[in-house]
């Protein structure tokens, strides 16, 4: 039987990036089109860029020295929080801290954007165990480009992170309900979380389209990037179908993102700002 081929203009998902036309032909049901690996890969990026605004969040409210009391890592915590964001308006109560970094117009920044919306941390700390636990419950947080609301518990010694979430991201119009259950560990410990992370676990979330499911194996990420510099994913798509997605990175602006599937082969440029390209 022929194969029909037909040009299909691809509306990018919560991307401002233009996307061109491709040509595909009517694959089987176990082949992935190039639609599906860019559609893929649009899913992928918006996902890193609400795990970017985690992952910044991460750095300044994990910003204590394990082994004190939670309401005196509360009171240190606000305060190196007031040097680092003094346009915050920040209230501590014995183990829990409340960030309110007002709206978009009032212009509070951090590492060079604005930040919105208001935190509540609440944290413990086992003594014996040598772990400090830190739940975050995000009203309306955004960047100015994604917004997170919803809860995440970040459980932590001088190794690791364990970080399991439940948000709802919203970005262009686009809503997405997402959970995660990742391990954190230091790319450079002497930098810490401002030098990169690398991540193993899984990313769920659901939209309009359906369920994905996205493992992650190694993956390194900084949160200025919306995608790893280094590692793979393995993303299950809502229609069955699994695609893998390996990282290198090209420069400082731009990540190399390859997506396969079977014999079939892709290869993106994806810049900081989330614009994505033919490589």
């Amino acid at each position: 039987m022929s194969k029909h081929l037909r040009p299909l203009c691809v509306l990018a998902l919560a991307l401002t990036a233009p996307v061109g036309c491709f040509e595909f032909s009517d694959f089987g049901a176990d082949d992935v089109s190039n639609v599906e690996m860019r559609e893929a890969l649009d899913e992928v990026v918006l996902a890193g860029q609400g795990q970017a605004v985690e992952n910044e969040i991460i750095e300044i409210t994990t910003d204590f020295t394990l082994g004190e009391a939670a309401q005196t890592i509360a009171n240190k915590l606000r305060d190196a929080l007031e040097s680092q964001i003094p346009c915050s308006t920040i209230t501590a109560q014995d183990n829990t801290l409340t960030l309110d970094f007002g709206g978009l117009d009032d212009t509070c920044f951090y590492n060079g954007h604005t930040i919105a919306g208001i935190i509540t941390l609440e944290i413990t700390y086992d003594a014996i165990a040598g772990e400090a636990v830190v739940v975050h419950n995000y009203q309306d947080l955004t960047n100015g480009v994604v917004t997170l609301t919803g809860t995440k518990t970040v459980t932590w010694d001088e190794q690791s992170r364990h970080v399991v979430s439940d948000l709802m991201i919203a970005r262009d119009g686009q809503s997405v309900h997402s959970t995660s259950d990742r391990i954190m560990t230091l790319l450079d410990p002497a930098a810490g979380l401002a030098g990169g992370i690398i991540l193993n676990g899984g990313h769920h979330w659901d939209n309009n389209k359906g369920p994905w499911d996205l493992a992650i194996d190694g993956v390194e990420v900084r949160w200025q990037d919306p995608v790893p510099q280094a590692g793979d994913y393995t993303l299950d798509t809502p229609k069955g179908k699994t695609i893998g997605l390996g990282f290198d990175r090209v420069d400082d602006d731009t990540i190399a993102v390859t997506l396969s599937s079977g014999g079939k082969q892709r290869v993106f440029h994806v810049s900081r700002s989330g614009q994505v390209d033919d490589a």
